[in-house]
């Protein structure tokens, strides 16, 4: 990205955080904040002129052009379903200066077949963004992926040629679910209550099923919102070591994460058991299809050959706009941006149902996947006709749970990332409503 275009960006971040009210400084005040040329801070007022978010008055200054959002715009449903990132959270301007930049500065990689394991320079930033996290890892072991749902493909397809078998939790992420049922893959289940798995079950279906793989989700959980204690995955990593299987680590919601003591199970493993996985869905947006694996060395080379068959390499474009948005600071600002906006909406949440959900159990984890855990009575089916009824939208449990398994919680999972905040206690009060209308007299 070229200097003036960086430059447009900080002034940009800038005017979103509210620095600049009407009016952006004087040319000569920006000189002296950014430490650049007149040339280039006139360059860089004139791509965002270019970029219609500012205007010029001849001897007088330039101007900020106010924009409406659709983020303050209800249309009508309530949708507490999805925790993927609202598009009008996100800086589209940037990112489109990122894809100019990217078209502009490598035309000849994008018109090539790149690295299966993806392309170096962003492998060198995701190493450094992993060892931020406490993620010490080599670049071979990296692997850039189209979203971490194709990591868990490549994973399948491994486990299903080696006739080998995976232990996944009950309920756990509805995607695994998918793979192992279409793929027909060989398969044992584990009971996970909603706020923690039972250790000695565990152990007991490994030492008598003895699974190859074990799938999990330590942080804030798919679905039940839960994070593991320190004792639980020290102990799963010494079951991994005693039984022999590779632990699958979905670390898909890292990014949201309030407690910076955590360490994840790829810190804390010795023994090359854990394999790691980090979704960039949540943070940037799903369409843009990037995510990583990091590999113990023996998986590496049976990963990548599945990865060419399948794809080739991941789309060069995406990991080319990636590259030149890390670099200029803008998903590390993104990043914090996007992460704060969620938990002013989770402190919402949290508060809305102390008021209205008072005799209900709920997982009070501040940061995604807030589960209501349901009495039996409550008709589920009916339920759903309530809330559809109220225009309420949210996930069906049932996803979450493999085909014919019985011991199952009726719950309901709440993420706010495509309400607005002021609907929030309105939407609650709603559900409230639709449980109430279905309780099985």
């Amino acid at each position: 990205m070229r200097k003036h275009q960086l430059v447009a960006n900080k002034i940009l971040q800038n005017i979103e955080q509210g620095a600049y009210k009407e009016r952006l400084p004087s040319v000569r005040k920006m000189m002296d904040i950014f430490g650049v040329s007149q040339v280039t801070i006139t360059q860089a007022l004139q791509h965002l002129v270019e970029m219609n978010r500012i205007y010029a008055q001849p001897n007088v200054g330039y101007f900020i052009i106010t924009r409406k959002t659709d983020s303050t715009v209800f249309n009508g449903v309530y949708d507490f379903s999805t925790a993927s990132t609202s598009w009008t959270d996100f800086p589209l301007d940037s990112y489109s200066q990122c894809l100019e930049s990217a078209i502009q500065n490598e035309k000849t990689e994008l018109f090539t077949y790149g690295e299966t394991t993806g392309n170096g320079e962003l492998k060198s930033l995701f190493q450094k963004l992993l060892a931020e996290n406490q993620i010490f890892t080599k670049k071979e072991q990296i692997m850039i992926t189209s979203g971490t749902q194709q990591a868990l493909h490549i994973l399948a397809l491994i486990i299903m040629t080696r006739k080998e078998s995976i232990l996944i939790e009950q309920p756990t992420y509805h995607q695994m679910i998918n793979l192992i049922e279409r793929l027909h893959l060989n398969y044992v289940t584990c009971y996970r209550d909603l706020d923690k798995i039972n250790m000695r079950e565990l152990e007991e279906t490994i030492t008598n099923k003895r699974p190859d793989y074990v799938y999990l989700m330590p942080r804030l959980h798919n679905p039940l919102g839960t994070t593991m204690g320190e004792e639980e995955k020290y102990t799963l990593l010494n079951y991994a070591k005693k039984y022999h299987f590779y632990i699958i680590e979905d670390d898909y919601l890292s990014d949201f994460e309030g407690n910076t003591s955590y360490k994840t199970l790829y810190e804390m493993d010795m023994n090359q058991r854990v394999i790691y996985l980090k979704s960039f869905s949540k943070i940037m947006f799903p369409g843009q299809r990037l995510g990583m694996a990091v590999l113990p060395a023996e998986l590496i080379e049976p990963f990548q050959s599945f990865k060419e068959i399948i794809d080739i390499h991941t789309n060069s474009l995406s990991q080319v706009i990636m590259q030149t948005f890390m670099e200029s600071g803008l998903y590390a600002h993104h990043k914090d941006k996007i992460v704060f906006r969620h938990q002013q909406k989770a402190k919402t949440l949290r508060d809305v149902l102390k008021t209205y959900f008072s005799d209900y159990q709920f997982n009070d984890n501040h940061q995604m996947h807030t589960v209501i855990k349901l009495p039996k009575q409550i008709n589920m089916n009916k339920l759903y006709e309530e809330l559809a009824k109220r225009h309420v939208l949210v996930d069906d449990y049932k996803t979450n749970y493999i085909a014919g398994y019985k011991q199952n919680h009726k719950f309901l999972k709440l993420n706010t990332t495509s309400i607005p905040e002021n609907k929030i206690d309105e939407g609650v009060q709603l559900i409230q409503e639709a449980i109430e209308a279905s309780k099985i007299l």
